[in-house]
């Protein structure tokens, strides 16, 4: 029988790695996002679940937190008209040792409790936010100006590339096996913050640079990228220990054993992306 997966999140870091992924697989993909392109589908618009869900075997889960703050009632109310047989979330490394009123907690809570057998992704860093849109403007330092501005003191790193943590997620909406689990999706090596800087130096074929910053400068990021005025001290206090405290430098072997090949290095990641990081020239 032919799976029809709802993918919410589609056109994001994760989700749209995913799609093509789950269609190598013959399943049936509802790509929904607040763009245009595929099935309407808007966190904040609880008018948009009953269509993107309706004869969803399964589901993919990426919530908007923490742009539009604790996101836990609008999982619970899409979950509870759901006739999937799976549900696969996308959470956060640590999350699933969280107090329990911690919001990405909470988001796992509902989503252990809503009666759909289900599995949690906890990824480590994106290798991604290098080279792709993130509120720290990680890619355009490195384009314009050839440095990396961000955290990092001595702390290690286990980046991982979104391609993984897209395999990992298809194998789960996909296979038996899955249910009840929780995978923490890393990297396969910890490094540093100039480690990081040689290897894309490596890729971009020039010098770039990493300047060490601190929460300033990560508040800052937060505000111009719009986040509420609440979660901007929280979210930057979190951003700032996953790097430096070597929370996020942890290794295991669950790529490789979910998926059957071995997670992407850095180098390997860094070499596919170079183009984002070629100068502009007018």
């Amino acid at each position: 029988m032919t799976d029809t997966i709802l993918v919410t999140g589609a056109t994001g870091k994760t989700g749209r790695r995913l799609v093509p992924q789950l269609l190598r697989r013959g399943a049936v993909v509802r790509a929904a996002s607040r763009t245009r392109a595929g099935i309407p589908f808007d966190w904040t618009d609880p008018g948009t679940y009953a269509a993107a869900r309706k004869g969803a075997d399964a589901i993919y889960l990426v919530t908007d937190f923490p742009a539009s703050g604790d996101p836990t009632d609008r999982v619970r109310e899409l979950l509870d008209g759901a006739d999937a047989r799976r549900v696969v979330l996308l959470s956060a490394l640590g999350a699933g040792e969280a107090p329990p009123d911690d919001p990405l907690r909470r988001v796992e809570l509902a989503v252990e409790s809503a009666g759909i057998p289900w599995t949690i992704l906890r990824p480590g860093a994106f290798a991604q936010n290098f080279s792709e849109p993130h509120w720290m403007r990680l890619r355009e330092g490195i384009r314009d100006r050839d440095e990396i501005v961000m955290p990092g003191g001595e702390g290690r790193v286990s980046w991982v590339s979104t391609v993984d943590i897209a395999a990992v997620a298809a194998a789960a909406l996909t296979e038996e096996g899955h249910g009840g689990r929780g995978y923490t999706v890393v990297g396969p090596e910890p490094l540093t913050m100039p480690e990081v800087a040689a290897r894309i130096s490596a890729a971009a074929g020039r010098p770039i640079g990493y300047v060490e910053s601190g929460r300033a400068a990560v508040r800052a990021g937060l505000v111009a990228a719009g986040y509420p005025g609440e979660l901007v001290e929280p979210v930057s206090d979190l951003y700032v220990h996953a790097l430096t405290s070597g929370a996020y430098g942890i290794g295991n072997d669950v790529v490789e054993s979910v998926t059957g090949r071995p997670a992407e290095s850095f180098a390997e990641y860094a070499a596919g992306a170079a183009a984002a990081w070629e100068r502009r020239y007018t």
